[in-house]
């Protein structure tokens, strides 16, 4: 016996509101983009040297090298021209969506006296975007997409951080904040026989951690370590619906805004008779650890019982990273400077291409190119500091191949390891991505002197 057509309607409903939901928004806009025009100018390669309101993403520990009240301001927009090749040889353009975020941080020496005089440090940094706090979204499992950058930068990001100066070592920790959601909807006839629904959602804290070292090896050497911790926001929604007396129950689950755990070492160098400070991060990420940005679904329903819907397993590796970057004071006077900055990154692909089945992730290693200047100037009893970048990250082409195996195979393949030939899937039987991810952003620092 089949449902009947209201619970098919009912079942329809329920599944596309809460699929729409949830979805692939992974991480944050300075994992992608960076946070602040100076560091982003170095293309990140900051672990041992950045010492302002950025410090809290970059290793909070650089909070100590303050020495007075800071505030700043700042905006990036960016875009991509990521591509995607499907098998029938049309392209797929995939724009990043909402490209544009604001900056805000500030950081300050605490006012103490006796022995913690110039020993702790507070700050803070928030990328915002304009359009919304949040926004996740759902895709087909075997839609192509550019699982590292697919909206990645549509939350807002809250971190404050504190740090301490013992001596040559400074310690810093920062918390990633945000919310998760969970709950439950319950929908059932009312007296006039409409469907009616209570929503019972609850917004609960999710935190991690971002815990940093900084030393003074010698007068022109400073090196810096980072720890930042798995980050992610769970959804939950359980819904319970009577439809004709018949009960329709499902339960939803998704793991978006994914940030793996990540360990960067670095090294500043100072070369003061050529005004140059050169700096050196390498780092590795845990992004095997990653369950992939697909929707769980487990469902009972009359007369047919329970069905369970796993997602896809995700072919994913970790990630070796490394930056490097140039920093060159052109001119500088009292209170007065000019400085000129590049920079180079490299990640390996997170996502593998060995993809035989119905995923279509893609991803490939990752070359940022990245150049800057800044200009510090006095005004009144401020220092006015004004910096301007623009990255280029060159996403480098890779190829899913599918294997298709006959109908009616005994037993058949699991979704993860092949397609059956009647099956139908826009990557079959081969999918390519490549492109360009664009940025370009101002910031605005304000320190009293």
């Amino acid at each position: 016996m089949l449902l009947s057509s209201a619970n098919r309607t009912a079942v329809a409903v329920v599944v596309g509101a809460l699929a729409l939901t949830v979805g692939r928004a992974r991480a944050s806009g300075p994992e992608v983009v960076g946070l602040g025009s100076r560091e982003s100018a170095l293309a990140g390669a900051s672990t041992a040297r950045a010492a302002d309101f950025s410090a809290v993403h970059y290793n909070p520990a650089g909070l100590a090298a303050i020495r007075a009240p800071e505030a700043s301001v700042g905006l990036v927009g960016f875009g991509s021209t990521l591509t995607a090749t499907l098998g029938d040889g049309t392209q797929r353009t995939m724009a990043i969506a909402d490209p544009l975020l604001v900056h805000v941080g500030g950081a300050t020496p605490l006012p103490l006296g006796g022995p913690l005089a110039d020993r702790l440090f507070v700050g803070i940094a928030l990328a915002i975007p304009p359009a919304g706090l949040v926004r996740v979204i759902a895709d087909a499992p075997d839609a192509p997409q550019f699982a590292l950058y697919n909206n990645r930068t549509q939350r807002l990001v809250v971190l404050p951080a504190l740090a301490a100066r013992l001596g040559p070592v400074s310690l810093g920790i920062a918390v990633n904040y945000l919310a998760g959601l969970s709950g439950r909807v319950a929908g059932a006839p009312g007296p006039d026989r409409a469907l009616e629904a209570r929503v019972d959602e609850q917004i609960g804290a999710q935190a991690a951690v971002h815990v940093g070292l900084r030393a003074r090896a010698t007068r022109a050497l400073t090196v810096g370590l980072v720890y930042r911790q798995e980050f992610s926001v769970p959804f939950a929604t359980t819904a319970n619906t009577q439809v004709a007396g018949q009960p329709i129950d499902l339960d939803v689950r998704a793991q978006a805004l994914f940030t793996p755990h990540t360990l960067i070492a670095g090294g500043a160098l100072q070369l003061p008779w050529w005004r140059v400070v050169l700096s050196l991060d390498v780092g590795w990420a845990h992004w095997s650890a990653w369950r992939g940005p697909f929707v769980a679904v487990e469902s009972a329903l009359p007369l047919v019982g329970e069905i369970a819907a796993p997602p896809p397993r995700v072919r994913a590796d970790d990630t070796a990273i490394v930056r490097g970057g140039l920093e060159w004071t052109a001119v500088e006077r009292r209170f007065t400077k000019l400085q000129l900055r590049g920079g180079y990154g490299f990640e390996s692909r997170a996502v593998s291409p060995a993809q035989p089945g119905v995923t279509n992730l893609l991803d490939g290693h990752k070359h940022r190119l990245a150049a800057g200047l800044g200009i510090v100037f006095p005004l009144g009893p401020l220092t006015v500091r004004g910096d301007g970048h623009g990255s280029l990250e060159i996403l480098q082409p890779e190829t899913i191949e599918k294997r298709i195996v006959p109908a009616g195979t005994t037993p058949r393949p699991p979704a993860e390891e092949a397609l059956v030939e009647d099956q139908p899937n826009p990557g079959a039987p081969r999918v390519r991505g490549e492109g360009l991810v664009w940025a370009f952003g101002l910031t605005i620092t304000v320190q009293l002197r």
